[in-house]
């Protein structure tokens, strides 16, 4: 900090403490209505559903276990060898698509895209 020598480097230094008491006051202010907002029930609650509707490992581990039971289902209690051999290529090519799932989406998306601006539909 600088000497004060006059009133003018006194009036400098006051004018210039009250703009950091300002700024901090606002970013002060920021964080409150922050912690007011993430503090909520509601809030918290929705981001939680959030966190647990955009994991990566839950849609792995629902996927998996979608195609555990198709693959049971198929089949099914017996000991029939084509019934297994067929439930062993679908558990395959249903890991393979869950595997593949977002090169999937993409490529749904761009031919969607590409067919609506075929269509002029926008």
């Amino acid at each position: 900090m600088q000497t004060i020598k006059d009133n003018k480097t006194l009036a400098e230094a006051i004018a210039h403490l009250e703009n950091v008491k300002k700024s901090e006051l606002n970013l002060l202010k920021e964080h409150f209505h922050y912690t007011v907002h993430s503090l909520n029930p509601i809030n918290i609650v929705k981001d939680k559903i959030s966190d647990v509707f955009t994991s990566p490992t839950l849609k792995s581990d629902i996927a998996t276990g979608i195609i555990a039971v198709g693959s049971t289902f198929i089949k099914g209690s017996g000991l029939n060898p084509i019934k297994n051999i067929v439930a062993s290529l679908f558990k395959a090519q249903a890991s393979k698509v869950v595997d593949n799932a977002d090169e999937i989406k993409n490529n749904g998306l761009n031919f969607l895209q590409n067919s609506l601006q075929k269509l002029k539909i926008n």
